[in-house]
């Protein structure tokens, strides 16, 4: 994709790439480790959830503590089935007037019906306000210098957040080679302004934002792979997706039991290859006839090929591992950005 100053602050939804691997100019990606860049995500949707019972409601549902959710965070979360499978993650704010979940819009109709489903006699009311939102990613070298002229102090930590007026700037994780990544979500109203006041820094297309998102080693669940993982499996306790300590919700014991029962076989891993592979296309370990893991996410690397986030057994990921068949093209491990480590300990 060509750099454009002038891309809309929220393309369509309809210009939005398909959802769980990104082709585009690796260019794109390399320009963030040289200088600040920003990637409007259209690709998201909005579900906003408001009433007395809300922040109740939610805590029995997500993976995550929400109940204690401040102002000043944007915390990781999960919804699982009864089998304690993903059937998504979000990025969760809240405000004075709800609390809100940033999900892919592919999957937003069916959590948002699913959820619907079990508010009962609750105070709650559940909204898809998509266009009622604008979520831009601003992210490279020298992030940090951008956010000062707007008279923002960076957040210090992954999932602190500052108001700029009406728009929330959150610090995301970060890797070695690009540490200063920052989700900022507008309401539409504003975004006008926000379009003249980061118009020096360039624009790229949201494949560069996600393949940050693989270097950083963190997974969002698409349709591809609904159902496919327990969050452990995708280290999502490890980054904060999940709280222990906060009460049941759908699949908790299943999760639960994953944590404190046994040693956690299945881990998430990044890896390097030269061709590209979709959101859930399987993985093989030399010389095996059925796949042992699966492909979590992937997009278009610097330097060329093809970076990706892959889930296997962990003794697996000892020997070689291959896209599509035991023949197919080699995966090359490589480390991940953070410590796996036990959170419960």
């Amino acid at each position: 994709m060509d750099v454009d100053t002038e891309t809309p602050l929220n393309p369509t939804p309809a210009a939005a790439p398909a959802l769980g691997c990104w082709h585009f100019d690796a260019a794109e990606a390399e320009s963030a480790l040289r200088a600040p860049v920003r990637a409007s995500l259209a690709e998201f949707g909005v579900i906003a959830v408001s009433g007395d019972d809300a922040a109740r409601f939610l805590h029995g549902q997500l993976t995550n503590d929400v109940e204690h959710l401040g102002t000043d965070r944007l915390a990781l979360n999960g919804y699982c089935n009864a089998k304690g499978r993903l059937l998504a993650t979000f990025r969760t704010w809240r405000d004075v007037s709800a609390t809100y979940l940033l999900l892919p819009r592919e999957l937003l109709p069916g959590v948002l019906k699913r959820l619907s489903m079990f508010v009962l006699r609750a105070k709650v009311r559940l909204n898809d306000e998509s266009d009622a939102w604008h979520a831009w990613a601003l992210f490279g070298a020298g992030a940090e210098t951008i956010l000062a002229t707007l008279g923002a102090t960076s957040p210090a930590a992954p999932g602190q957040c500052v108001r700029i007026g009406s728009a929330c700037l959150a610090r995301l994780h970060g890797s070695a080679r690009l540490a200063e990544r920052f989700l900022m979500l507008v309401p539409a109203a504003d975004s006008a302004d926000w379009q003249a006041r980061l118009s020096a820094v360039p624009t790229v297309g949201s494949g560069a934002f996600w393949w940050s998102e693989i270097e950083a080693g963190v997974p969002t669940v698409f349709a591809a792979t609904q159902e496919k993982f327990v969050p452990q499996m995708i280290n999502f306790e490890v980054i904060g997706g999940v709280s222990f300590s906060k009460g049941c919700y759908p699949g908790q014991e299943v999760v639960a039991r994953s944590q404190y029962r046994g040693k956690l076989r299945r881990r998430m891993q990044l890896a390097h290859c030269a061709l590209a592979a979709d959101a859930g296309a399987d993985v093989f370990a030399a010389g095996e006839a059925e796949p042992v893991g699966t492909v979590v996410m992937a997009a278009s690397a610097p330097g060329g090929g093809f970076d990706l986030l892959v889930e296997c057994p962990l003794e697996k990921a000892e020997a070689p591992l291959h896209l599509f068949s035991a023949e197919g093209p080699l995966l090359e491990l490589r480390t991940l950005p953070y410590e796996i480590v036990d959170v419960t300990a």
